[in-house]
């Protein structure tokens, strides 16, 4: 798991300087987007912003960036923190 900060983009909104705990880091052929998954660390008040299945964008410190989508925020354990799972959003696929 490697370790970095960014901001997750909300709309016209921002989190700034979220801690991100990344599974996940790969780049998309052709693209200077990346696939990126795994959680980030939020205060409770900034995870009552956040939705499950709703894309947000995850800017990276780095300059990498992608489109993901949070499957779910938890409890930390710790009375002010939340940890928020989040997955690459999929690509539309073709009809």
């Amino acid at each position: 798991m490697h370790e970095s900060h960014g901001d997750l983009l909300i709309g016209g909104q921002r989190i700034k300087h979220v801690h991100c705990e990344l599974e996940q880091e790969q780049p998309l052929s052709d693209s200077k987007e990346w696939i990126l998954a795994g959680n980030l660390h939020v205060t409770n008040e900034q995870s009552q912003l956040l939705e499950t299945d709703r894309p947000y964008r995850l800017q990276l410190e780095d300059g990498r960036a992608g489109q993901v989508v949070i499957s779910r925020i938890a409890c930390d354990g710790k009375p002010d923190e939340s940890v928020v799972i989040f997955q690459p959003k999929k690509a539309a696929t073709p009809k």
